[in-house]
Order: C-alpha cells, then structure tokens, then sequence
C-alpha cells in the first residue's frame, strides 16, 4: 500500500514537472521572445466624428501596409502608409471639388499582448504627415497636415507565417487650410473612427 502511495506521489510530481516545463516553453517561446518583425495588410473603413468639415464626405474604404519591429520582447517600433478616397456631399458644405484622396506616412510605438499560442493583442499610438490631394473639374489642389492615432487590434495566429487581424481606431487629422476663425476649427481638426481586417506576415518567428 505504501509503495502504490510512493509511486503515485513520484508520478504526480514527474506531471507537475512536466506541466511546468512545458508551461515555461510555451511562455518563453510567444510571450518572452515573439517574432522579430511583421507586416499588416489592411483594408480599413473611416467613419466622421463630430460635426467636421469630415461629416460631409462620403469615405471609401482605405488601404494601409504597417511594419513592425519588436526593439524590446513586448514594444514594437513601426511605420505605416495608408491612402483613401472621399467625395463631397454637399459642396456648399466642403468646397467645389469632385473627389479627394488623403495620403500618410507615419510611425507608431506598441505594446504587444500575447493571450496564448493563438491568440494576442496590438496597441499603438502614431504620428504622421498626411497630404489630401482634391480634383476638381479643371484643378487639383492639396492640402498637408499631420495626423495622431491610437489603434487597438486583436490577431489570430494561423501558423508561424501567416495570421488575421481585426482592428479599431481613433485618428486625429489637423491641417492649416486659411479659412475665418468661426470655420477654422470645422475644416483644420477633424476625427475618424475606423474600423480594418486584415493579414498579418510573421517573420523570425521563435523556434521557426
């Protein structure tokens, strides 16, 4: 009776041991030392906060390529370039252009999150420099500003390359359009809420 005792005791310990090396592998290998670098393909929708010059345009979707470099295990380091369509509707309200196209340029810092082997979260805060190129009927004109951004997105891991993403966003775009100073703050400071999915590029993966 007491050797089965014996017995049972050492093989519950040898599961324990087991359980926690793997448990420390696990943790080593996706939350200690995740991928070195990876790249975001999004495609993004914006929508006009507040009552903006913004609340007047009729946005299409955006697309963006975001790079991100992990300098420390859970800080990444990134830039980013996005472009997107709008088209006014209602000139009275934005000016006598056909449609506009807002470029950035921009570079984020980030905190990542690992949930498990799958599953982890990305916060970034930005900053960059826009330019919004509009084309009228016989003009095309363009306007430079800068935007801040906070995003939130949370991604599944497919295998050690590949991976899917759903992400939220805030974004702050200020220009120096000269208009009154009743109208300066409706054209010059304007938010976005935004919405994106995309894929996600894994390189130097751990253990890969």
């Amino acid at each position: 009776m007491i050797s089965n005792i014996k017995l049972i005791l050492i093989f519950s310990l040898l599961a324990v041991a087991l359980n926690a090396q793997e448990e420390n592998r696990y943790s080593n290998q996706y939350s200690e030392n995740p991928e070195t670098v990876f790249f975001n393909a999004e495609i993004y929708y914006p929508v006009s906060l507040g009552s903006s010059v913004y609340s007047n345009y009729k946005f299409d979707p955006g697309y963006a390529l975001d790079f991100n470099w992990f300098f420390k295990p859970k800080f990444t380091l990134g830039a980013r370039v996005a472009v997107h369509r709008i088209y006014p509707e209602n000139i009275s309200a934005t000016g006598n252009f056909q449609r506009g196209t807002f470029h950035l340029l921009g570079a984020d810092f980030g905190y990542y999150k690992p949930i498990n082997k799958e599953w982890n979260l990305h916060y970034k805060s930005g900053i960059g420099i826009i330019s919004n190129v509009y084309t009228a009927a016989e003009d095309k004109f363009s306007e430079d500003g800068g935007k801040l951004w906070l995003s939130a997105e949370i991604a599944r891991r497919l295998d050690k390359t590949f991976g899917i993403f759903l992400k939220t966003g805030i974004d702050y775009d200020f220009t120096n359009i000269e208009t009154s100073a009743a109208r300066d703050s409706y054209f010059n400071n304007n938010f976005l809420f935004t919405i994106g999915i995309g894929l996600r590029f894994n390189f130097q993966n751990p253990g890969g």
